[in-house]
């Protein structure tokens, strides 16, 4: 396959940076980096891309900056992984060195093909976005063959600016391509287009249209077949917030439906927001050898102040998730590699919950928690970590509005947000309480907390920035029960 194309060559170029990361690391400081999560080797981190398995191991990319620890013109970083816990740094993949991509290698996604792994990616150049094509024969090191889908492929309402993030998948012989469009009304689009040979694109339909709920394009949108029917992705900008979803500046929704490749058409049946805490943006899949789908997404919210930026990195991903469908919603369960990490059990059974409970040797930074809380009669029923003094974050069942919170207020470290975002600090989200009992498990590493509820009906998911490594339960006005806990240190 050929593409023309010719690609300058700049100062700026992947040898460059990955030069940058070797005389860089030991400026980078240690403070609140995860031990189980991917993260920027340096500089800055956002959307994941290309996640797909390819020569015996799994591929991770995501949006780079190594320069400094803010979003400026974008590369593509790189890990691998044998298990989605340890992750292996990789030469720097992409980097905005051509004359199509010299503002910027955008999201994309990777697929495999002839025994060769295809990146497409949007190129940037002024405020113009394409979708560009690079390939390997190693899974390590990309020659870019240019772009393949110009702004001129899109419908004649659409805007070239805003034209971003493409998914590739199969369906039978033929390649599709999802991708975020915006049309000149200011409407965000999700549009298809189609392929035999990844190198020429014929447009099919637009997907979906927003009806103006939005505040921009469908960032990152995602398509896989999941028990028994078809799973649509997107991070929408500026959501309208409903209730107690939707509450970050940024989300990340799921559609289940039919999906007719032949017409472009999704026929929606449900959606609902993918998690309801503050740090998950981007959502990115992948299918295993063995079937899973497995989920990765950026640990991190836009326009948000970054804690970590001072110590020279920003940005990770959460720890990845295995995704099921079970009475037509969708679940997430963390990875079960990441039980091979799990030393030093300890467990406990009927413990009644006052006003405050510290357990023998529950606590750290670096753990899992599994248990389940009979609710009893108390108003508000939770755990505490990352407790030190008057600091912690706290995720608990709210009696009173039905809802389960988590809430960093009181963490130490004040989080500045966005204008149109009400708080960076409370979240909640409504899960099905059956016998008065609430299930949750909790995964903390350092300075990140994830919380899977009722066996991932729902999750909350957010970084937290405190010294303390306490963990504790508590019961307010009312008396609850811990029917049983499981926790383990997770040691990589």
């Amino acid at each position: 396959m050929k593409v023309n194309t010719t690609a300058t060559g700049g100062s700026y170029g992947t040898k460059t940076a990955d030069l940058y990361i070797v005389h860089n690391l030991a400026a980078v400081n240690g403070n609140s980096r995860h031990t189980y999560h991917a993260m920027p080797p340096v500089g800055w981190m956002n959307d994941p891309n290309g996640f797909n398995e390819a020569f015996g191991k799994y591929h991770l990319f995501y949006q780079f900056y190594p320069y400094g620890p803010t979003w400026d013109s974008m590369h593509w970083g790189h890990y691998t992984t044998q298990d989605f816990v340890k992750w292996k740094l990789e030469p720097t993949a992409l980097a905005p060195d051509a004359s199509y991509d010299t503002d910027g290698c955008f999201s994309g996604s990777s697929v495999l093909s002839d025994g060769k792994l295809y990146l497409i990616y949007t190129s940037v150049v002024g405020d113009r976005q394409a979708q560009a094509l690079a390939v390997s024969s190693d899974g390590v090191r990309f020659e870019k063959l240019g772009v393949v889908i110009p702004g001129e492929k899109l419908p004649k309402n659409c805007l070239k600016t805003d034209f971003r993030d493409p998914k590739v998948f199969r369906r039978g012989k033929m390649f599709y391509l999802l991708a975020g469009a915006m049309s000149d009304a200011g409407e965000g689009m999700i549009v298809l287009y189609r392929s035999a040979d990844l190198a020429k694109w014929e447009f099919v339909n637009v997907l979906r249209k927003d009806n103006f709920t939005t505040r921009g394009i469908y960032e990152c949108p995602d398509c896989f077949e999941l028990g028994g029917c078809d799973v649509l992705f997107a991070s929408p900008q500026g959501y309208k917030t409903q209730d107690w979803r939707f509450e970050n500046v940024q989300s990340s929704i799921y559609m289940l439906g039919k999906l007719d490749v032949e017409r472009g058409v999704f026929e929606k049946t449900y959606e609902d927001e993918i998690d309801g805490g503050f740090d998950f943006y981007a959502p990115q899949t992948m299918k295993t050898h063995d079937g899973r789908i497995v989920m990765i997404a950026w640990m991190q919210m836009w326009q948000r102040y970054m804690p970590t930026a001072k110590h020279g990195w920003a940005g990770a991903m959460i720890l990845p998730r295995e995704l099921s469908v079970k009475d037509c919603r969708l679940y997430q369960s963390p990875v079960r590699e990441i039980e091979r990490y799990r030393w030093n059990p300890i467990g406990f059974h009927n413990v009644k919950i006052g006003s405050r409970n510290e357990l023998t040797k529950v606590n750290g930074t670096k753990v899992e928690l599994i248990f389940t809380l009979d609710l009893g009669d108390a108003k508000r029923v939770g755990i505490k970590v990352y407790q030190k003094g008057e600091h912690d974050a706290r995720i608990y069942y709210d009696r009173e509005k039905d809802l389960v919170i988590f809430d960093r207020s009181r963490m130490g470290t004040e989080i500045t947000h966005d204008a149109e975002e009400k708080d960076a600090s409370v979240r909640s989200v409504k899960v099905e309480i059956k016998e008065n009992k609430l299930g949750m498990r909790i995964f903390l590493d350092v300075s990140s907390c994830e919380v899977f509820l009722n066996g991932g009906e729902r999750t909350m998911t957010g970084n937290v920035y405190s010294d303390g490594d306490g963990i504790t339960f508590f019961a307010e006005e009312g008396s609850a029960k811990l029917i049983d806990l499981e926790k383990y240190d997770i040691v990589v």
